[in-house]
């Protein structure tokens, strides 16, 4: 990461951007889910307020999805993938990446369901040919190494506004509002020595995030990885908090508190924000969450399970992993993604609720079939849970396709419905709390299950 203080502004937030991200990898072609727990988000946020750098344009999102299955001799160890990382991937995209530790699941032709332990990578970069060879070669260098089939890589063309910056103009704010998901990436690292502790991180969430985004918030553990202008690679551990709000001013200046409390409070140089403007947000059943193209298209769709059942108790581990394998997995058998996450909200008398969740991850064809399959995924689980909803967010910019050793082949064929679900733990991540006034709006505010 560039980090001398002469470093030039855009060069700075390009270089750093180009490579944030996390990565998942599933050596199936067709059928791939992947659960598992994060273990490495790269965060470099440390760039300095006064290098605080403009919007980059053309940034897009780049996930690769890594498999760890060898075919016919085991699997894919720790060592062995970090290395490829450190090796391979490092590199191509020195300023930072994200990684997240996973495990695959889908259901093969014979109606059993297969899991796999898999590594997910992600990057924020360029949209140009000098990354999509570098994507590819990484790709291919993990097949060659390890046997694999294939690389899934999902391309997010959304009009992503990413920024280190403190007061800048990082939404659109529409004419009639409308909901965006905002990631704010912070570092834990404190120049001069130590560390911003789970307790210290909890307390500015309770503190200064979420009287300010009460209805609900999502928070990933996460480590850093970047090389530094020696060629050391660094590692530092962060948290993700990621939020679905209006694009109003008043969110976005709260946004900018929050930021700037951060850095105050914990000697920080920077917090690095990325806003996506374009999600499709619902609690409801039936609601039009799919644009149902005329030629039907890839789309990413996420869905939040609470597991607090009212009255008290919990649904368990095994109870959910009944409702995927007995609901979510025979609608969408060729894989899906969940992570294992916890809400939490301010209810009506300020008190921080928090709650053991579940996200499932989907990428689908956004056909009318797909759509109405979501609704009876959703259905089923307030029925058979006593839930009051379930929060859908959906994304209809993504490109989906598979790296082989010779060439890319892209997704989806006339027939391919391409599902991902990672259960992973994502460390702390929200719920977000329904409240039924909102439901009549074009947007959602929180949701609790």
């Amino acid at each position: 990461m560039c980090r001398d203080v002469t470093c030039n502004v855009s060069t700075l937030l390009r270089e750093y951007l180009e490579n944030f991200g996390g990565v998942k990898v599933f050596n199936k072609i067709n059928r791939i889910l992947t659960t598992g727990a994060v273990i490495s988000f790269a965060v470099v946020f440390n760039a300095p307020a006064s290098r605080a750098a403009s919007f980059t344009p053309q940034l897009i999102q780049e996930s690769l999805f890594f498999g760890r299955n060898i075919l016919g001799k085991g699997e894919v160890s720790e060592s062995q993938f970090q290395g490829f990382v450190n090796n391979t991937v490092t590199p191509r995209f020195p300023d930072g990446l994200t990684i997240f530790d996973a495990n695959g699941q889908f259901r093969n032709a014979s109606g059993t369901i297969i899991r796999e332990k898999s590594k997910n990578l992600t990057l924020f970069t360029e949209d140009n040919s000098r990354n999509t060879t570098a994507i590819n070669d990484i790709a291919r260098t993990y097949i060659q190494n390890f046997n694999q089939e294939s690389v899934l890589r999902v391309t997010n063309k959304d009009n992503l506004k990413v920024s280190f910056g403190q007061n800048e103009d990082l939404f659109s704010n529409s004419p009639i509002p409308k909901f965006i998901k905002v990631d704010l990436f912070f570092g834990r690292n404190i120049p001069g020595g130590g560390e911003v502790s789970e307790e210290q991180f909890q307390g500015f969430i309770n503190d200064t995030i979420t009287p300010r985004f009460p209805d609900g918030l999502t928070v990933f553990d996460a480590n850093g990885q970047f090389r530094d202008s020696k060629g050391t690679i660094i590692r530092e551990k962060s948290k993700n908090v990621s939020l679905l709000l209006e694009d109003t001013p008043k969110n976005e200046t709260s946004v900018n508190e929050v930021v700037r409390r951060y850095v105050q409070q914990f000697n920080q140089e920077s917090v690095l924000q990325a806003a996506n403007e374009k999600v499709k947000v619902s609690f409801g059943l039936g609601e039009d969450l799919f644009d149902n193209s005329p030629t039907p298209k890839s789309i990413k769709v996420d869905l939040f399970f609470g597991r607090n059942i009212p009255g008290g108790g919990e649904i368990s581990e095994d109870q959910f992993q009944g409702f995927i394998n007995n609901v979510i997995t025979p609608r969408f058998p060729d894989g899906l993604t969940i992570f294992d996450v916890n809400g939490q909200f301010r209810d009506s008398t300020g008190t921080i609720i928090k709650e053991k969740s579940k996200n499932v991850s989907l990428l689908l064809e956004d056909t009318f079939k797909n759509e109405t399959s979501i609704n009876e995924v959703v259905r089923a689980y307030v029925q058979q849970f006593r839930q009051e909803s379930v929060l859908q967010v959906a994304d209809e910019n993504v490109e989906v396709s598979f790296i082989s050793s010779q060439r890319p082949i892209s997704v989806p064929e006339p027939s391919l419905t391409v599902s991902l679900l990672t259960l992973g733990v994502l460390g702390t991540s929200s719920a977000f709390k329904k409240k039924k006034s909102l439901q009549q709006k074009s947007y959602v505010k929180s949701a609790k299950r």
